[in-house]
């Protein structure tokens, strides 16, 4: 068909294969996760792309520090399982020190109590340290899997906004996780979408 780029069919396939790859998902799971799916999709759309970058020194980085930090949180959840065993034979655990000053001494003693907790306390420490674990090494796959894809170009010059926006109401996926406010202004005709729309 005269008049017709190669973009214009870029731009279908991405669009119909982001729709393809987007599934409808639980609500009750966290908002994280929701993003990791929609990442996944999107991850799927850049392929097709051929979308590629290079790893920057800062992403190997940014990268080998989160993972240091999932480590140093399940070394700490271990820590608190132990001291629940303390509590439960009354026995005094290790306290916080109080003049902590550095960010990394703070981050090594935040699993740590001011003063002897009870046993409820050290329970709901651990489930608190459980979740922020789920949460760290969901974003470490996530930023793992994206480092050598440029997710960005797919989504702001290739793939239909509306499908994004429509997934997200579906989904009760906050649309600020999906499009930062420099693109939600940049496609404001797509934000009041329906959640049925369809490409």
């Amino acid at each position: 068909m005269p008049g017709l780029s190669a973009k214009v069919f870029r731009t279908y396939n991405a669009s119909s294969t982001l729709e393809e790859q987007l599934e409808d998902l639980d609500h009750d799971i966290p908002d994280q996760e929701k993003l990791l799916a929609y990442n996944s999709a999107n991850r799927k759309v850049a392929i097709l792309c051929n979308h590629q970058r290079t790893v920057s020194k800062a992403a190997e980085a940014s990268l080998d520090k989160l993972s240091g930090l999932v480590e140093l949180s399940k070394r700490q959840l271990e820590e608190l399982k132990s001291m629940r065993k303390r509590r439960k034979k009354g026995k005094d655990v290790k306290l916080k020190a109080e003049n902590l000053t550095t960010p990394e001494e703070k981050r090594e003693q935040a699993h740590l109590f001011l003063r002897q907790p009870s046993v409820e306390q050290v329970e709901k420490r651990i489930d608190m340290w459980l979740k922020k674990i789920d949460t760290q090494e969901l974003n470490l796959k996530n930023k793992d899997d994206n480092k050598t894809v440029a997710l960005g170009t797919s989504k702001i010059n290739y793939c239909d906004p509306r499908i994004s926006v429509a997934w997200a109401k579906r989904n009760e996926c906050p649309i600020e996780k999906i499009f930062p406010q420099a693109l939600r202004d940049k496609f404001p005709w797509a934000m009041n979408e329906s959640d049925a729309y369809k490409f």
